[in-house]
């Protein structure tokens, strides 16, 4: 199923033709040419495992984790959001709704995902997905539960929401994010207070709980570096000691929340996971669960290479490491060759393989060859 899922318009037959040539390359007995066993065992495949083998992933990429990699010495997560189109069947209608101003039966069902991602390693620690209707502030805080007390959150405007900023401070986590353009903003802290009307996505308990007012601090600059779009940007965040966290590293630390959409475009561009296939909204959601695993195993074996050869983990490159193990793969059949000797090989070659640093460096999105039209059927008429 993993495999499968990497393999871009790969069916459900050549899923079981790399089966049959793994238990050739075996000495093993290849099963039948029939898909109903795989059908069945894939959707037989409980949820719970993988998410424990997730979450055992995550363990390993977390035990390798290096203290260096930290900002100001505490770790940093990133929330973001994204949307996922999915094959336009009854059962995924039903779950994820088509998106807005959609004709019936000339859409596709549309979920809403925001992941939790690692600034140091990219790891996606964990999702929330429902709707495309729901906000990224409700599915943010279903996260909060994988966000540790010390840590630093990054995030845009979108997350920029008196609640949730509220929240992560009373679990003892400091946020980091452009302020919303609908706040009316002046000096360097500011108290907000508590909002008379809630939110429909909170309870009057929760609401009730939380404290009269939070204070902020107000972190502006000007952005200058040709071929940036922004020029004015104002960030709130709870980090109030000016000392201990300049303005100028704050400015520096949300510079990197793009590297979280690098992570998406390395997921649905890269691994070319951006349309999801499955036809029922349970193996579609056991599909995103697979197409985070395939990620983090890609990220971890560029943490291995950096481990083994010294280099810079930023310095690596997702779609070489990708394109690199893709050539590989063959290589790591019983009968082939020495699994010992390929992966060590394997991670010499792609740490050599590292990326320039060109910081501000101007890559305008251009399109030089013009996409060509389908053709369109036309139904003959019978007399003809």
């Amino acid at each position: 199923f993993l495999g499968q899922t990497l393999s871009r318009g790969s069916a459900c037959p050549e899923t079981v033709r790399r089966v049959q040539a793994w238990c050739v390359a075996g000495r093993q007995t290849p099963p039948d040419e029939s898909t109903s066993a795989y059908c069945q065992a894939r959707a037989r495949l409980p949820l719970a495992a993988l998410r424990d083998a997730h979450e055992r992933l995550g363990s390993w990429i977390e035990q390798h984790t290096r203290e260096a990699w930290r900002w100001c010495g505490r770790p940093v997560k990133v929330l973001d959001g994204c949307g996922r189109s999915m094959p336009d069947t009854a059962g995924n209608r039903a779950r994820w709704p088509y998106a807005g101003g959609q004709t019936p039966g000339c859409g596709f069902p549309t979920a809403q995902l925001v992941g939790l991602f690692c600034l140091a390693t990219g790891r996606l620690v964990r999702f929330a997905v429902d709707a495309w209707k729901a906000h990224e502030i409700p599915l943010a805080r279903q996260l909060i539960g994988w966000i540790e007390p010390g840590e630093i959150v990054l995030t845009d405007r979108g997350f920029c929401g008196w609640g949730f900023m509220v929240l992560l401070q009373r679990k003892g986590v400091d946020v980091v994010m452009r302020a919303h353009q609908a706040r009316k903003l002046q000096g360097r802290q500011m108290r907000w207070a508590k909002p008379q009307r809630k939110s429909e996505t909170w309870t009057k308990a929760l609401w009730a709980e939380l404290p009269a007012a939070l204070t902020v601090r107000l972190v502006r600059f000007r952005v200058a570096v040709p071929g940036f779009r922004t020029e004015a940007v104002v960030l709130v965040t709870t980090l109030l000691d000016a000392q201990a966290y300049p303005a100028a590293a704050i400015a520096a630390l949300y510079r990197r929340r793009w590297a979280v959409e690098l992570s998406f475009r390395d997921i649905k561009t890269t691994l070319g996971l951006d349309v999801l296939r499955c036809q029922s909204p349970e193996l579609v959601e056991k599909e995103i669960w697979l197409q985070v695993i395939a990620y983090n195993l890609v990220r971890a074996l560029m943490l291995a290479e950096a481990w083994a050869h010294g280099v810079e983990l930023t310095r690596l490159s997702f779609k070489g490491t990708v394109d690199t193990l893709q050539q590989w793969t063959p290589l790591f059949a019983p009968t082939r060759f020495a699994f010992k000797r390929a992966r060590l090989e394997l991670l010499r070659i792609i740490a050599a393989d590292q990326v320039p640093d060109r910081p501000n460096r101007v890559e305008p999105r251009a399109r030089k060859r013009r996409p060509k039209s389908d053709r369109k059927s036309t139904r003959l008429n019978s007399s003809h």
